[in-house]
């Protein structure tokens, strides 16, 4: 399968992932003796990354400690913190890995829940847990419609959690409608945005040198656009985390440089964003950013920029995720033909007019 049919593979494979979950993940939410923490959640193999990713959300919504490893790192040099009954969550597309199921003999010893997050139902690891939750898109952990629906189920899952364990909170319904209309937003932007996404692709293979920036909830999505983007596009991009960006790195910027932030007004540091755009613009390097409509201080500091519809984090997230999964696969499509001319551009304006940037509002289901 083609790049631009893994892309419109998403939405199809998410609304089915996202239509199952509520039964099968309230009924392994509730036979899960989840303690007062940490809980230990690990990626296998090419997942590795995602394990981190959902220390944001566990954390976030059930409020319990969070210790985030990839398999082979929390077998070998964790074990000696585990306390007793610890509850293991596994993310795992493969569904083999020898190092996670040793990890799992380990944590046996200390009577451990494994909660088994896959779309292999049928692996050596499922047939280890004691809960299998289920995505339902085929593939290994580098197909995007398995990422995606690995990223949002992780997500939906810890909202599910503090749903079923915690005192009711009224933006949780509003939170569970956002998951509900997900893959509805997702294929509304795919329809209405192809020309900026084109055009943002084109922007990154001019610049040598590229960094994908995002933190909190949008730090797993700028780690993976870098990786795609060097995978399939031959980039020289790099995944980086918000506040090492902030802190350290963002001064260190080339001018040949082009960075894209990906942010959202409903960001808890989105202020980090904010402070780095403008001091990479300062610098005189490219401003990228993939944000949402009302995040108007990182899109007026953009040289070109993406609007979505404005989301909370655990559900934006994952629509910049599927943005820049979109964003690689069409950078690679430009390597291997002439630019598209950019008259008639919806994401251009007149020289002086600010910065460029298509919105997309709210689908109305």
């Amino acid at each position: 399968m083609g790049n631009r049919q893994q892309i419109q593979a998403i939405p199809g494979a998410l609304r089915v992932t996202l239509e199952k979950a509520p039964g099968e993940y309230k009924t392994a939410i509730r036979q899960i003796r989840w303690g007062d923490g940490p809980i230990y959640v690990c990626g296998t193999r090419s997942c590795a990354a995602l394990g981190l990713a959902a220390g944001y959300a566990l954390e976030a919504f059930l409020g319990l400690p969070v210790v985030a490893r990839p398999a082979e790192v929390l077998r070998n040099y964790t074990p000696s913190l585990l306390r007793p009954r610890p509850v293991l969550v596994m993310i795992s597309a493969a569904g083999a890995c020898a190092e996670a199921e040793e990890l799992v003999r380990v944590l046996r010893r200390r009577a451990s829940t494994l909660v088994l997050l896959t779309n292999t139902p049928d692996s050596s690891l499922a047939k280890l847990a004691d809960q299998v939750l289920l995505v339902r898109a085929e593939g290994d952990g580098d197909v995007p419609a398995v990422v995606i629906c690995l990223h949002a189920a992780l997500n939906y899952l810890a909202l599910e959690a503090a749903r079923v364990l915690k005192r009711p909170e009224p933006q949780w319904d509003s939170l569970l409608r956002e998951f509900e209309e997900l893959p509805a937003q997702i294929d509304w932007v795919h329809t209405q945005l192809p020309v900026v996404v084109r055009a943002m692709a084109e922007e990154l293979r001019r610049f040598p040198h590229g960094q994908i920036v995002g933190g909190g909830f949008y730090h797993f999505p700028a780690r993976r656009a870098a990786r795609r983007l060097r995978a399939l596009a031959g980039l020289r991009a790099e995944g980086m985390e918000a506040s090492e960006f902030s802190s350290e790195l963002a001064s260190l910027v080339r001018r040949d440089a082009a960075v894209l932030f990906l942010s959202g007004s409903r960001s808890k540091i989105k202020q980090l964003a904010h402070r780095s755009a403008a001091q990479v613009r300062g610098i005189g390097a490219r401003v990228l950013s993939i944000t949402d409509s009302n995040d108007r201080d990182l899109a007026e500091q953009s040289d070109l920029g993406l609007l979505i519809p404005a989301l909370t984090e655990a559900a934006g997230c994952t629509l910049s995720l599927f943005l820049a999964e979109w964003l690689a696969a069409e950078a690679a499509r430009a390597g291997k033909q002439p630019p598209v001319s950019s008259r008639g551009r919806a994401d251009e304006e007149p020289p002086g007019k600010g910065p460029k940037a298509q919105e997309a509002e709210p689908h109305e289901g």
